[in-house]
């Protein structure tokens, strides 16, 4: 691929992404992804021999399903004029299924009136309780028996006489064998599954709008990180019967006490597979992590525990990483998976400026991607070097002249006018750089002394300093590494202990344990405490900020600490002797 195109389309896709970021909350795009927030919640899952339908009615949507609302809820002729329509009624009139032109008839074997239970936003990921709907919803659970596998079903929502559209407010999404036919949607009118039992996998509606955001069933990230370069690929089991013998047929299950023999079987197949190629090199991959991933209303899920899965809809992830001495230059993937069904696979190369969007076909089947990056820094661990002490040479002059010239000005000898004219002028000297020393600041170093006083700014940018040190050590993949660069500015008996506790603060656990890559470390308050010929003692409160990008999201994680710091100097280098913590906030 061209690297001048790559780059100018790199940089017009993260200007459009700007852009939209900047839009109003108004927006008109807005709206019609929001179907996590709908008064009524359906979600239909279509099974070997039944449909089974859970519906969360809200209740400002009862009026629409009234059939299968509890008489006791309804007023009295209400209940009466629906029990005359007959026991059937809500399925052949009100919200129906209907499978090869046969209407389906449910039974309701759960219901039960609870507190809503309020869900994500795919997009944001951000639970929102909108005050605009009912507290309460009317869970239903019906299941809907079928004798054969039907190619079609037709869903089709309450529809009042001569309107195309329900006036319920109806959010649902659909699952084929446990795999998501669609993300959460508006459900308005009838609409048309046209369902694959081959492969449930490719079930699709005739509305291009009701999908699912993972259209592919093979994907590959690219992460461009300091010191580290990570490639990810999610698929599914199944797919990979295209190059290896698994032994499962398609109704088959994935048993609890085969996962771990099929997660090794499956990284020790990829890891020889779509050739990483680095600065010229081609990199010695390391299998980072192997999970079992599910799609959910909240995105790609690790499964966190292992259980029994369907062998049709398994999802595995795999993580290569490849240390790196620095920030790469340029990247290659020479991608050679493809089939009849898989023509492309989606890529995301993200680098620290941000993502990069590509679509790898067989014709096209090298991503690249350059380093542009001519402003950024690699983050560096440095050692920070105690200071001799200083004194403020104009604060030191002035005072110097002011009381030399009061000392001279009481003397007896200074009686004479002009004697007493020339002393205050001194004193007026010394009390005009007093005030000026205020602006301007030198300093005259005191040597083979060492600073043991600071400011507020001079001890906040001092701990600022050992903390970034200590986090950036573990931008590192080798634990010997990471050892020596916490040594940098942490004494050795507290290596150990910052070691455990910050690796464990910055992992995170509902993905698999990635470690999240410290972007800022900002110093909040801090007080000196005491300080002594051993060191200073400071009580300080931080807040540690840190992000990582896998499955082609962005994970952010915010720690709020306040503690008890004690430093000292050592060979002349100012080290972290102690660290007390009297609070974690994880924000």
């Amino acid at each position: 691929m061209n690297e001048t195109i790559l780059m100018k389309y790199k940089y017009f896709l993260l200007t459009i992404t700007i852009l939209l970021f900047f839009l109003p909350a108004k927006a008109d795009f807005i709206s019609w992804i929001r179907a996590d927030q709908c008064e009524t919640i359906i979600e239909i899952y279509i099974e070997d021999g039944q449909i089974r339908v859970t519906y969360e009615i809200g209740l400002l949507d009862w009026k629409y399903f009234e059939p299968v609302i509890p008489a006791e809820f309804l007023k009295e002729e209400i209940a009466k004029l629906i029990k005359a329509k007959g026991e059937n009624y809500f399925y052949t009139d009100v919200f129906t299924l209907n499978a090869d032109g046969k209407n389906l008839i449910g039974k309701i074997v759960k219901q039960e009136l609870m507190p809503r239970k309020y869900r994500a936003s795919l997009y944001t990921g951000v639970v929102e309780e909108n005050a605009n709907l009912s507290k309460q919803v009317l869970f239903t659970e019906i299941i809907y028996t079928l004798d054969t596998k039907p190619s079609k079903v037709l869903i089709t929502p309450p529809v009042e006489e001569g309107m195309r559209n329900t006036m319920a407010n109806i959010g649902f999404v659909t699952y084929h064998k446990n795999i998501p036919v669609n993300d959460l949607r508006y459900l308005s009118r009838k609409t048309t599954l046209n369902l694959n039992w081959e492969d449930p996998w490719y079930s699709r509606f005739d509305n291009i709008n009701l999908r699912r955001h993972h259209q592919s069933s093979l994907m590959s990230f690219l992460y461009v990180d300091p010191y580290e370069v990570r490639h990810e690929v999610l698929m599914r089991v199944k797919d990979l019967e295209e190059w290896m013998d698994l032994g499962y047929e398609l109704d088959d299950y994935i048993e609890i006490d085969e996962i771990d023999d099929l997660k090794e079987k499956v990284a020790n197949f990829l890891i020889n597979r779509n050739i990483v190629t680095i600065d010229g090199k081609v990199g010695q991959p390391i299998i980072d992590k192997v999970h079992f991933v599910k799609w959910s209303l909240a995105g790609i899920q690790i499964q966190e525990f292992k259980e029994r899965m369907d062998y049709s809809s398994a999802v595995i992830g795999v993580i290569f990483a490849y240390p790196h001495d620095g920030i790469a230059q340029n990247i290659t993937i020479d991608w050679d998976m493809f089939t009849d069904k898989i023509t492309s696979v989606p890529n995301v190369a993200t680098d620290p400026v941000g993502p990069m969007p590509y679509v790898l076909k067989e014709d096209d089947h090298v991503l690249t991607w350059q380093n542009f990056m001519k402003k950024y820094k690699l983050p560096t661990i440095s050692e920070v070097q105690v200071s001799s002490a200083e004194i403020p040479l104009l604060q030191l002059g002035a005072i110097l002249f002011f009381l030399f010239g009061i000392v001279r000005l009481f003397q007896k000898r200074s009686k004479i006018i002009k004697t007493k004219l020339f002393y205050g002028s001194i004193i007026t000297v010394g009390i005009v750089l007093f005030f000026v020393s205020f602006f301007f600041r030198p300093k005259l170093t005191i040597p083979f002394v060492q600073k043991t006083s600071f400011t507020k700014p001079e001890a906040s940018s001092l701990i600022s300093h050992l903390l970034k040190n200590t986090y950036r050590a573990f931008d590192f993949r080798e634990e010997s590494d990471i050892y020596d660069k916490l040594a940098v500015s942490n004494a050795e008996e507290l290596l150990t202990e910052i070691y455990i506790d910050t690796r464990k603060s910055m992992v995170l656990e509902s993905q698999g344990g990635i470690q999240v890559k410290v972007k800022n470390v900002e110093v909040m308050d801090v007080e000196e405490v005491s300080s002594d010929k051993e060191g200073i003692t400071f009580k300080c409160k931080w807040l540690v900020t840190g992000d990582v990008g896998h499955w082609g999201h962005i994970h952010s994680r915010n720690n709020q600490y306040s503690a008890i710091l004690n430093l000292r100097s050592k060979n002349g280098l100012w080290k972290l002797y102690d660290i007390d913590i009297i609070e974690e906030i994880r924000l």
